[in-house]
Parts: structure tokens; sequence; C-alpha cells
């Protein structure tokens, strides 16, 4: 019973957003605006900024932070054998 009404509660949910949805379109803009250039003679130029494009400030590289020592293992093996 309760999977019927639910059924029809969406339907009918679903049918009437359909229906303002539609009547929205029809409200809107209808006409159509056309703009005729054909007697006009049109003249333009790219504008740029004067002067030369500069890229910033370059990004400085830094000596890593990080030593890599390779003679940890022998002292691994001093402190395991001080357990």
């Amino acid at each position: 019973m309760w999977k019927k009404i639910l059924g029809i509660t969406v339907a009918l949910t679903i049918t009437l957003a359909g229906v303002g949805i539609a009547s929205a379109q029809k409200k809107g803009y209808a006409k159509k605006k056309v703009f005729d250039f054909e007697g006009d003679n049109i003249e333009g130029a790219l504008l740029t900024p004067e002067g030369e494009f500069l890229g910033g400030r370059v990004k400085p590289i830094h000596k890593s932070l990080i030593e890599y020592r390779f003679d940890f293992i022998p002292e691994m093996l001093k402190t395991a054998e001080d357990i």
C-alpha cells in the first residue's frame, strides 16, 4: 500500500516539475536579436600592453637538507648488540 502511494507521489512530483520547467522555458526570451553590420565598416586594432613581458622571479635552487649516511648499518649492529 505504501509503495503505491510513494510511487504515485513520485510520479506526480516528476510530472509537476516537468510542467514547471516547460512553462518557465516558454516565458523566457522568445525573440532573437539580430545585428546587421552590412552597411557599416568596422575597423579595429589589437590592443596590447607596451613594453616586454617579464616572466617573474626565477625559482631558486637549494641544496638538499637531507644527508645520506652510508655507514648506518655498523651503527645499527652496535645498537642491537647493546640490547
